[in-house]
């Protein structure tokens, strides 16, 4: 029969790496639990051989220990992660990069629309024509009143009601955009003035 100290050093060896090789192999916790077993025995062994003869010994071996357990936890952690088995088993993160659809939602900022549901704060709203999830400014908005885009949320736009202000820029943006459509009347009116009684034939001359 070897040593305890031998016994407790070999055990503290081959209970680290089954505790480790738990990561990789599938055995139903079979593996893990002789790896308990083992560094339980090693334990054992190393205060039957050390504890109060060769006392530098035993706290050396509790030092191992200690650092040995979770040491090799990380280190398997940190190997499957680096393997197939691993990136298939772990979730990453989604990237924070953005998307099309919030890069399309930011359009709609500062455009109308009209709410399609009762917003509690979220609900529906209708803008050119298609129904878009959004969500108030935390104010109850009821079923078919104006609303304007403010801001985007995730997926989601953030609109408030229209207000009189609202009402009368966009009504002053189409009185400006009419006025620059219609063509001049001066040119018009002067050759009207100029030639009041001009016609488009000529009378025969007897």
């Amino acid at each position: 029969m070897p040593d305890a100290g031998v016994l407790a050093t070999l055990l503290l060896l081959v209970g680290l790496f089954l505790l480790g090789l738990e990561f990789f192999i599938p055995s139903f916790g079979m593996i893990l639990v002789v790896a308990v077993l083992s560094l339980i025995i090693s334990f054992w062994s190393a205060c039957k051989a050390w504890w109060g003869v060769s006392p530098w010994f035993f706290w050396t071996y509790i030092a191992l220990l200690t650092v040995g357990v979770p040491g090799t936890l990380m280190g398997a952690i940190a190997l499957i992660q680096k393997s197939s088995l691993g990136k298939r088993m772990i979730l990453r993160p989604t990237p924070t990069t953005e998307t099309s659809d919030s890069v399309s939602l930011k359009t709609l900022v500062g455009k109308r629309g009209t709410s399609q549901s009762l917003m509690t704060p979220g609900g529906i709203v209708l803008i050119d024509g298609e129904r878009i999830h959004a969500e108030s400014i935390g104010m109850l908005i009821e079923p078919n009143i104006a609303v304007i885009v403010v801001a985007t949320k995730g997926s989601r736009i953030v609109v408030r009601p229209c207000t009189d202000r609202d009402m009368e820029s966009e009504h002053s943006s189409v009185v400006e955009t009419a006025t620059d459509a219609d063509p001049p009347l001066a040119d018009f009116d002067s050759e009207s003035e100029q030639e009041p009684n001009r016609l488009d034939f000529d009378i025969p001359e007897d």
